[in-house]
C-alpha cells in the first residue's frame, strides 16, 4: 500500500520547500561574501601604501591589518539581524507545514494542542542553534558560526603575506575574492563553512518540530522519506521508502552497513561494512533529529498506525 495522496503530496511539498530554503539561504550567504569584499576593498584597500602596483613592506601597512578586525565585526553586526530573519521566516513556515500535515493525517483540527507543542519544539531547537527569538546568543552555536573566526584569520593571512611579499595590488584583490566569495564553481568562506549547516539547520528544525507533534498526538510509526542519488549514504540507501516503528530509531546508532537490505544491483560504499558509520556515530547524534547524519537530505513523515501497519503488510 501506498500513502493516501494528499498525505504523500503534503509530504512531497515539504520537501521541496526544504530544498528551496536551502537554496535562498545559500543565496544570502553568498550575497553576505560580496558585502563583505566590497566592505574590505573600499575600507582598507585605499589605504595601502603601494608603489608601482605593488603593495609595500612598510609600518603603515602593518598598522592598516589591525583594521580588518573592525571591518569584519561591523560586517557581521550588519548581517546579523537580516540573516536571523530569513531563519525565523522559514522555520515559522516549516512549523505551518507541518500542522497542516498532522491535521490532514489525523482528520481533526486540534487547535489548543499545537501552539502549545509549537512553543516548546521552537525553544528546543533555538536553544541547541543558540538564538533567543531574534537574538543570537553570545558563545552559542550560531555565533560561532556567523562570526567564523577561521575566515577572518584566513583573511588576515593574506593580508599579511601580501605586505611581507609585495604582491601585486591586482593578485592581492584576487585572492581576496578567491577567499571569500570563491573561483571557478568553488564556493566562497561562508559557504564552505554554511555548506553542511544550511540544509541541516532547516532539516533538523522539521525532524523536532514534527516529532514533537507525534509525542504530543501519540503516533508512534513513520517513513523515512527523501529518495537516493548517486552518492546517497549506505544507510539511507537501505532505509529510504521504509516504515519504521518509533523505537527502531534507537537502533539507529550502532547500525552497520552489514545490516541493511539493499536495491538490487546496488554496492555498498563502506569498505568496512561491520563498522558504525562515521555519519552516525558521533557525540550528541538523535536518531529522530539527525537522521542519517550531517547533511542527511531524508525526513521523517509521520503516520498512523493504521497506515503503518496496512503499509507492512503489502
Amino acid at each position: 500500500m501506498r500513502l493516501p495522496r494528499r498525505i504523500d503530496d503534503l509530504l512531497k511539498r515539504k520537501e521541496q520547500f526544504l530544498l528551496s530554503s536551502e537554496a535562498a539561504l545559500n543565496t544570502k550567504l553568498r550575497q553576505m561574501q560580496n558585502i563583505l569584499v566590497s566592505k574590505i576593498t573600499e575600507e582598507i584597500i585605499p589605504e595601502l601604501d603601494v608603489s608601482g602596483g605593488r603593495i609595500r613592506n612598510t609600518l603603515k601597512n602593518y598598522r592598516l591589518l589591525t583594521s580588518l578586525d573592525k571591518v569584519y565585526t561591523d560586517f557581521q553586526k550588519g548581517q546579523r539581524i537580516p540573516f536571523v530573519e530569513e531563519v525565523g521566516g522559514t522555520t515559522a513556515r516549516i512549523t505551518a507545514m507541518n500542522q497542516q500535515y498532522f491535521n490532514v493525517m489525523l482528520g481533526v483540527e486540534v487547535p489548543g494542542l499545537f501552539p502549545k507543542v509549537a512553543k516548546e519544539a521552537a525553544a528546543k531547537m533555538y536553544a541547541r542553534l543558540g538564538l533567543e527569538g531574534s537574538k543570537i546568543i553570545v558563545g552559542g552555536y550560531f555565533e560561532t558560526l556567523i562570526k567564523n573566526e577561521a575566515l577572518l584569520l584566513d583573511v588576515k593571512k593574506l593580508a599579511a603575506q601580501a605586505v611581507t611579499g609585495q604582491f601585486r595590488m591586482k593578485d592581492f584583490v584576487k585572492g581576496l575574492n578567491t577567499l571569500i566569495v570563491g573561483e571557478d564553481g568553488k564556493p566562497g568562506g561562508m559557504e564552505r563553512q554554511f555548506n553542511r549547516y544550511a540544509h541541516d539547520l532547516y532539516m533538523q528544525y522539521d525532524s523536532a518540530y514534527s516529532t514533537a507533534l507525534a509525542d504530543a498526538t501519540g503516533m508512534n510509526y513513520f517513513i523515512y522519506q527523501g529518495g537516493t542519488v548517486k552518492d546517497s549514504r549506505d544507510f539511507c540507501v537501505a532505509n529510504n521508502n521504509k516504515v519504521f516503528k518509533r523505537e527502531d530509531a534507537e537502533k539507529w546508532r550502532t547500525w552497520t552497513p552489514s545490516q541493511g537490505v539493499y536495491p538490487e544491483g546496488y554496492k555498498v560504499k563502506q569498505k568496512d561494512q561491520s563498522a558504525v558509520p562515521s555519519y552516525l556515530d558521533y557525540p550528541g547524534y538523535d536518531p529522530l533529529t539527525d537522521r542519517g547524519g550531517y547533511n542527511c537530505r531524508h525526513y521523517i513523515g509521520w503516520i498512523t498506525d493504521s497506515i503503518a501497519q496496512r503499509m507492512m503488510r503489502t
